[in-house]
């Protein structure tokens, strides 16, 4: 399917906006003759200037000032991208996860949930001792996610860093604003990657999954 640059973008609506604290997204707001592209910004007027997209070549660091970044085709799409935590951080990550279906849950060590649903016989997401891994193989079938860190030691920073196949990362600093901190949000957006250091605080894992509007419906199927 041919990339337009042209037609309203409904994907990228998650991307205009964060959720207050408490604050419930239950559905992605539907298409809009305002949504983000080229052509939109171009008709404005010579002084309405697009953002560059920001890519990862080496070492990517997200802050307040430069949130995103966008993976390319090949890096959104060969082997994974495996997130921990580093620097003394003393945490453990969770992740809250959407599928182009629907389906949504949370894989949480803590929960005992370790994988998302598997495409053939690869999950989209696992928890893998203190690693969140992200298979790449098929993007496609993910909407979104949202990392989340708890149990990080106060005294001490922490860095969120995911690894790509090509060598490449992408960091983001945090601290222990509250019990939970969603860190990082990811999307998918027509085979590409965005990556959107979020930084907001919450009570729980659920809480978090709730006000960025995940309907945890999904569980992993028992084995026998």
């Amino acid at each position: 399917m041919a990339f337009s640059r042209t037609a309203p973008r409904h994907e990228i609506t998650y991307l205009r906006r964060r959720p207050k604290v408490g604050e419930k997204l239950a559905t992605p707001p539907a298409r809009t003759s305002s949504s983000l592209s080229l052509a939109g910004a171009a008709q404005q007027g010579p002084n309405i200037a697009v953002a560059p997209v920001r890519r990862v070549a080496g070492r990517a660091i997200l802050s307040a000032d430069a949130p995103t970044v966008t993976l390319n085709r090949r890096q959104s799409a060969i082997g994974s991208l495996a997130f921990d935590l580093f620097d003394g951080a003393g945490g453990a990550l969770s992740c809250a996860w959407e599928l182009v279906e629907g389906e949504a849950g949370l894989v949480s060590a803590a929960l005992d949930v370790r994988v998302s649903p598997e495409f053939g016989r690869r999950p989209i997401v696992q928890s893998n001792k203190e690693q969140l891994i992200i298979g790449l193989r098929h993007v496609r079938r993910l909407r979104r996610l949202l990392l989340l860190a708890s149990g990080l030691d106060g005294s001490k920073p922490a860095r969120l860093v995911g690894e790509l196949h090509d060598g490449g990362t992408v960091e983001s600093p945090h601290t222990a604003i509250a019990p939970v901190v969603a860190a990082i949000a990811v999307y998918q957006v027509d085979g590409e990657l965005v990556i959107r250091r979020e930084n907001f605080g919450f009570s729980s894992a659920e809480a978090a999954a709730t006000a960025y509007g995940f309907s945890l419906t999904w569980l992993p199927p028992v084995r026998r």
